[in-house]
């Protein structure tokens, strides 16, 4: 499985990549904003991607709603700080993420959605 992690943030990138590394069949990229996730999108082609809503020069939402119009069928989940506010979590659900977790993410709630993620992939 491939996965793209989208963050500005090199501590959120290394802390979710950790939890991730336990998983055997994964490949992890990453990217610290929308525009670097499209290139890496079109080179690796991630199956899910774990993507931040704050980030400088395109933001996780505006990166969403590419997607949404170029790739239906990759996961996305967002993860935010913002996560809790109920127009985020709307709009980010409108426009196709699979699911929107709040920040700090804990390492049972990223492994149990990316299962939940895959599952729905097959």
């Amino acid at each position: 499985m491939r996965v793209l992690i989208v963050d500005d943030s090199d501590f959120s990138r290394n802390t979710l990549k950790h939890y991730l590394a336990e998983i055997k069949d994964i490949e992890i990229a990453e990217a610290s904003n929308g525009i670097e996730a499209l290139e890496k999108h079109r080179t690796f082609q991630p199956e899910v991607i774990f993507m931040d809503i704050t980030m400088p020069d395109l933001d996780g939402l505006g990166t969403l709603k590419i997607f949404s119009l170029t790739d239906k069928q990759v996961k996305i989940i967002m993860v935010s700080a913002l996560g809790n506010q109920q127009y985020i979590c709307d709009e980010a659900l409108k426009h196709g993420a699979f699911t929107v977790l709040a920040k700090p993410l804990k390492r049972d709630v990223a492994l149990t959605t990316l299962a939940e993620a895959r599952s729905s992939i097959r």
